[in-house]
């Protein structure tokens, strides 16, 4: 299929401001914190659907791993809705996330999670909406296309704070000060990384199927690349895979030059990214890399870009897309379905 080039868009002018009015929400997210520990919270739930369930996933995967000893879940808001909403109650911190702050299944939960007397907090563009209504607590970041760096970054903030309530403080002030620095850091990954998600794009706009590998914190950049950023986006066929289950079936499919793309973090999960691009050189070469290790990130030193990997690697995927449209022709905005028919 010949290629239709469109325009490419310009990366988003305000990257760097909306990431850094993110950072500047930690006062809200220390009172949240806060006001969690003086509830003594026992059980964090962050719910959403989509790209907003998946940009829930590195703050589940870090607070999982820390010292605070409270579980943390994340959750699909309709099914949080049919399963598990009539077990919530006052101490439970409900964290629902929507961009528009319209989502149905979202603001059901929410305002379910609130009439149970749960701590609710509520992550948008704005806070003049209808998930944002019932919240004890609003965080936002006020653009409409850095949405999940912006969303990481905040999540990120929320997840020091709780840790810091909770006497899990090791590590924080460092990170904190890293996120300080990561808004002109992401800009500077995603201007460096331009000519290879070009090439990407070029090698891959028109190719039949598209899968999707990644482990660890990037995973949910899978599941937005694939669901969100190509199918739903680009109206192209996708399908993300955890890097560890590949070779428990989907590497089948690794055969007559199938085209694949490959996260590839800077954390423990890197073994399993090395793994699959081991087997791609013998027996599938047709594939690219996404690699936080080829990232210029300025004045974040190792291992913190490991630990802050998913936010630059959030504005290169978002950017991704961008040189899909261009290539392709197919533009970003155009739905068929979502907004336009009822569903």
């Amino acid at each position: 299929m010949s290629k239709v080039l469109s325009p490419l868009r310009p990366i988003e002018s305000d990257l760097v401001s909306t990431l850094e009015g993110a950072v500047a929400q930690r006062g809200l997210t220390q009172k949240i914190a806060a006001d969690a520990r003086g509830r003594n919270i026992a059980r964090i739930l962050f719910v959403g659907m989509g790209g907003s369930w998946a940009s829930s996933v590195p703050v589940v995967l870090q607070l999982q791993r820390a010292a605070i000893k409270v579980p943390v879940y994340n959750l699909n808001a309709a099914e949080f809705n049919a399963l598990y909403a009539g077990n919530v109650g006052p101490t439970d911190l409900v964290v629902a996330a929507s961009h528009s702050g319209g989502t149905p299944e979202t603001v059901q939960a929410a305002e379910t999670a609130k009439a149970a007397g749960a701590l609710l907090v509520s992550v948008a563009i704005d806070a003049d909406n209808a998930l944002s209504a019932p919240a004890d607590h609003s965080l936002v970041y006020g653009s409409n296309r850095s949405i999940t760096s912006a969303k990481y970054t905040l999540l990120s903030e929320l997840a020091y704070s709780l840790r810091e309530a909770h006497g899990d403080d090791a590590g924080v002030a460092a990170a904190r000060s890293a996120l300080e620095r990561m808004p002109a850091a992401t800009l500077a990954a995603t201007e460096a990384y331009e000519d290879h998600l070009a090439e990407i794009a070029g090698s891959y706009a028109f190719a039949d199927n598209l899968y999707v590998l990644a482990s660890g914190s990037l995973s949910g950049l899978a599941y937005l690349l694939s669901v969100c950023y190509l199918v739903e986006m680009q109206w192209k066929k996708s399908t993300h895979f955890a890097t560890g289950d590949f070779f428990h079936g989907p590497f089948e499919l690794a055969q007559n030059e199938q085209p694949y793309l490959l996260f590839s973090g800077q954390d423990e999960t890197r073994a399993s990214a090395d793994r699959a691009r081991k087997f791609f050189d013998t027996h599938n070469p047709n594939y690219r890399i996404l690699d936080v290790m080829d990232l210029e990130l300025p004045g974040i030193d190792a291992p913190l870009r490991a630990e802050l990997q998913h936010i630059p690697m959030a504005s290169i995927t978002m950017r991704l897309a961008d040189h899909f449209e261009s290539v392709s022709g197919h533009d970003l905005d155009s739905r068929l379905y979502m907004h336009k028919v009822a569903y």
